[in-house]
């Protein structure tokens, strides 16, 4: 119900479809992936795609939305049978007030249920999962309502993260030869930041 009636609160604020709305390119994050193995630690380089949409100018105090859509989740069976508990993290715009939020599309999506969880300035989409490695399963799309600063600038997103237990991405998988379970747990390249969106305030 809440779902529900935050998708028509997003429709009739008209907060999906503001004026000067920009739908940014597929931009491709560089994380960083630190693994344990045999009692050293080795930090993986790996990537993944978001296309993050949001208005490109808003008015202070202004409710609009930002949309986070990442790319389909596919487990390289060479490395899995399978990954679940799926958690992307984001940061949020400085400043911005959370008014709610909705998940729209996603396939392939079976058993897995969806949650959402906020703490101060990020976000957080977790997929329970089980996914099949070799399959693509696309989870929704997380469509964020905000209301924007008082004060004048430019607010951006970006995938969040810092380190090992500070993640913007990470998920649990069994290994298809040993069938050992692990975490695969990654954050943004700091050497290689990427900005997902820019919205001025003013």
């Amino acid at each position: 119900m809440r779902r529900a009636v935050m998708a028509s609160l997003l429709a009739a604020t008209g907060a999906l479809a503001l004026p000067g709305s920009a739908s940014a390119a597929p931009l491709t994050v560089p994380l960083l992936c630190p693994v344990d193995y045999n009692g050293e630690t080795y930090v993986l380089n790996y990537s993944r795609g978001y296309e993050v949409t949001a208005p490109s100018n808003v008015k202070p105090n202004q409710m609009f939305t930002v949309s986070y859509d990442p790319e389909p989740i596919n487990p390289r069976t060479e490395f899995n049978t399978k990954a679940w508990d799926v958690t992307f993290t984001y940061n949020l715009p400085a400043g911005t007030k959370v008014i709610g939020y909705a998940l729209t599309g996603g396939y392939n999506l079976k058993d897995s249920k969806q949650t959402v969880s906020f703490s101060p300035g990020r976000v957080a989409l977790t997929a329970t999962g089980p996914f099949t490695a070799g399959e693509d399963a696309d989870v929704p799309t997380l469509n964020v309502l905000l209301k924007a600063p008082a004060t004048e600038g430019v607010v951006t997103t970006s995938v969040a993260g810092t380190s090992k237990t500070d993640t913007g991405f990470i998920w649990t998988a069994e290994d298809p030869t040993t069938f050992e379970v692990g975490q695969l747990p990654c954050y943004p390249d700091p050497a290689n930041p990427v900005v997902l969106s820019r919205t001025t305030v003013g």
